[in-house]
């Protein structure tokens, strides 16, 4: 059984110890990204012995003076100080407890002497604690933003804990230019009650999540950790990036969060073991989230690819042998269907070649074939999206019309454009959905950040170069091979 995380991650109130006035302060920061997030003012209680009133709440000297008992208290007040503030909420009967506050185990001896007493007294007392030297938490659906780091986030299915919470912070932040929905967030800092692998297991059970992300420095219980990350996989995709795959970049994780690296060799098989997804870089992760969370997994490695022109399916083709992938046989449907749409002078073959064909019926129609087809298990499609914007901006271009056009009829023609894309897009999910295999888009016209990620509209995935899409495709293959292997 997963630990009862439910008053850290839903708290119906919560307490501010050390809330400050102070712009540089975190508790002031952070309790104005709290507030700002949307969570109920009523149900925030600030305390500081120095202040009558705090961001416009009313402030309290004392745990004691509160009119509740709050499900969450979030400590910022100096190092020091910690233990005795712990022992005052056990006390007060709060058993979950957030330590945003730094200056433990990570800066030296004085620091780790300090964090030692603050795990002897969450285990005296029963305390789950967060941190210490957390960035915060973040629970997008239930408005709870308690973090060091503005943010809005879409409300989604994925989770993610993080020992650095910079990390964790940037990378949400990313997530929001691209459109990538978040259930709940955790920088589990210098884990010194709870660890990452308590965050994972929560999450696997946790009916508001169905994807797992999780950065980490090190592990101090690997056997625990593999347990634990091992039972969760079979339920819920589980994504790690992890660092310290050099010695300089261990030692930098020592002295960041005081985790131990260990050797990468050793991480990378204990990973495979337990059907762990391993993310090369953090955009790879959010790649990989992304297309886990919005794509059905494909069944074996026979790639079909469809591509506006011959030169980008050579590169996916390329691609595609060293991720363990090769390209599918086409079936005679398929080949049929090509011929009747097609000039005679077509690929005959996979890649299939649509030799500049703008047609979106064509492109669609050749799409499903491919997704019909009992030899192919995936499919990678090159250009279709941008067809539309390259041959309309060439006849405008070719006609002088571009520069006649009023700023409305322009704004005009690139809306349709954007239609035809969306009722493209809106065909290929149908086949995605009827015959159950991932289909990435390659969008070789760079169409901006903004563009990319309203045609995605979190249910497709577009990447802009064709060894991503083979990357991607054959890490949801091995973790489709773990779950039939444990099936």
């Amino acid at each position: 059984m997963a630990k009862d995380l439910d008053k850290i991650f839903k708290p119906e109130s919560i307490a501010m110890i050390g809330a400050s006035n102070k712009p540089a302060k975190w508790g002031s920061f952070l309790l104005i990204n709290l507030l700002a997030g949307g969570y109920p003012r009523e149900n925030v209680y600030p305390i500081n012995p120095r202040e009558k009133e705090i961001h416009t709440l009313p402030a309290y000297p004392s745990l004691q003076k509160l009119p509740v008992v709050p499900d969450l208290a979030i400590i910022t007040t100096p190092a020091s100080s910690v233990p005795g503030i712990l022992e005052e909420c056990a006390q007060f009967g709060i058993k979950d407890v957030v330590v945003i506050s730094s200056n433990f185990s990570e800066v030296g001896d004085e620091g780790a002497r300090l964090e030692r007493e603050v795990i002897e007294v969450a285990k005296k007392r029963g305390l789950q604690l967060v941190g210490p030297n957390t960035m915060g938490i973040v629970n997008a659906e239930r408005r709870l933003f308690a973090i060091g780091a503005p943010m809005q986030l879409h409300p989604g299915k994925i989770s993610f804990v993080s020992q650095s919470g910079n990390v964790g912070a940037n990378m949400l932040g990313w997530t929001m230019n691209q459109g990538i929905g978040f259930a709940k967030f955790v920088g589990s800092g210098n884990e010194a009650a709870l660890q990452a692998e308590d965050y994972i297991d929560y999450f696997g059970e946790d009916p508001e999540t169905g994807l797992i992300l999780a950065y980490l420095e090190g592990v101090d219980d690997g056997r625990r950790f593999l347990e634990i990350v091992s039972r969760t996989a079979l339920e819920k995709p589980v994504i790690v990036l992890k660092s310290g795959r050099t010695e300089a970049g261990g030692k930098a994780a020592m002295s960041h969060t005081g985790s131990l690296a260990g050797s990468d060799e050793i991480y990378d098989a204990a990973f495979r073991q337990a059907g762990a997804i391993r993310a090369d870089t953090s955009q790879d992760m959010l790649d990989l989230a992304k297309s886990f969370e919005r794509l059905p997994l494909p069944c074996g490695n026979r790639i079909g690819v469809v591509t506006l022109g011959g030169g980008w399916g050579v590169l996916a083709t390329d691609a595609l042998a060293p991720a363990g992938l090769h390209l599918a046989v086409l079936d005679q449907n398929v080949m049929e269907v090509c011929d009747g749409l097609l000039p005679p002078f077509w690929s005959h073959g996979n890649p299939v070649d649509l030799v500049g064909n703008i047609y979106m019926d064509t492109h669609l129609a050749i799409l499903e074939a491919m997704a019909k087809s009992s030899e192919i298990d995936a499919i990678i499609a090159l250009g279709s999206l941008g067809t539309g914007t390259i041959i309309g901006l060439n006849v405008l271009v070719s006609h002088h019309l571009i520069m006649e056009m009023s700023e409305d009829a322009l704004k005009g023609f690139f809306v349709e454009l954007k239609d035809r894309n969306t009722r493209f897009l809106s065909g290929a999910k149908k086949f995605m959905r009827t015959y159950n295999k991932p289909i990435i888009f390659v969008e070789m016209q760079f169409i901006g950040d903004d563009s990319l990620r309203d045609l995605e509209a979190g249910e497709v995935a577009i990447f802009t170069a064709p060894e991503k899409a083979a990357v991607i495709l054959a890490k949801m293959l091995d973790y489709k091979r773990y779950l039939d292997r444990k099936s």
